[in-house]
């Protein structure tokens, strides 16, 4: 919006001179008023790319870093480490309103794909997947950020120093991950504390580490790319189809029906029978 703003600032100070060559013969009063009025919109619009520059020069580097990926098309590979579970990859690729996550490695790994806007579940131990057509809406709208462990407006930027040789470390208080809520301060044991390590010159976080309630956990990105293609269902020809088991092909629920209710005929007969009996007894 800004540098709309400021380009017609500069079609207006174009106007502005067209106008002035055209018409030599204007009153002095009135060309002055114009030249004020370029004037005012020139700084203004100077001002405002001033404020833009700042305001990019005050951004951390992990701020810089989630605004990189917000808009992007992206893959990320990443191995998670903690003192609580055992490692797990992940994987996130993301192109334009398409993603695919891909958890875990060999039988126990999971994929999901949202492709114009039809999900896939796959999963690699039963060699089976399902189709969902109409996936909810949290599917549809997730924030894949989520993953790559963003910053988000919550957090609180605490400081940037130098570690692990020449890193740079930036860390961030963030929200209670239980409550949701920011502690007053660092020291009640539930401020959840994430620290980014950069390489010097680097766009994107080398590590992520994030501690809370006494426990840690180590993301490490084994790759970061900006440049993929688009994302693609693999040949799930020789898959098995779960669709209609997970109750949502077209089929599913015709096992549920109502039973039929008896019909007069069928109801009469029936106690017909009930009186033979009877009167056998």
């Amino acid at each position: 919006m800004k540098k709309i703003i400021a380009v017609i600032f500069a079609l207006t100070m174009c106007c502005a001179g067209l106008s002035g060559c055209a018409d030599k013969t204007s009153d002095e009063k009135e060309s002055g008023a114009e030249k004020s009025a370029s004037v005012s919109a020139a700084d203004e619009s100077a001002a405002e790319s001033k404020a833009e520059t700042s305001e990019a020069e005050e951004l951390t580097m992990a701020q810089a870093y989630t605004k990189s990926i917000e808009n992007a098309n992206y893959r990320a590979v990443m191995v998670t480490s903690s003192d609580f579970m055992d490692d797990s990859s992940t994987m996130v690729e993301v192109y334009g309103k398409d993603y695919h996550l891909s958890l875990g490695d060999g039988e126990t790994q999971t994929e999901l794909y949202v492709i114009d806007g039809v999900m896939y579940v796959l999963n690699h131990a039963e060699h089976n997947y399902i189709k969902d057509e109409t996936p909810d809406e949290q599917y549809i709208n997730i924030d894949t950020s989520t993953y790559t462990m963003g910053v988000d407006d919550t957090y609180t930027f605490v400081d940037s120093v130098t570690a692990d040789g020449d890193l740079i470390c930036e860390t961030y208080n963030a929200p209670d991950l239980i409550s949701g809520v920011m502690p007053t301060n660092d020291e009640d044991g539930e401020v959840t504390i994430y620290k980014y390590y950069f390489e010097k010159d680097g766009k994107t976080p080398v590590k992520i580490e994030m501690s809370a309630y006494g426990l840690e956990q180590t993301t490490t990105f084994k790759e970061y790319s900006f440049d993929i293609d688009k994302i693609v269902l693999p040949d799930l020809s020789d898959w098995t189809d779960d669709t209609e088991s997970a109750g949502l092909g077209a089929d599913a629920g015709a096992g549920s029906e109502e039973p039929a209710e008896e019909t007069d005929d069928e109801s009469e007969q029936f106690s017909v029978e009930q009186a033979d009996a009877a009167e056998t007894e």
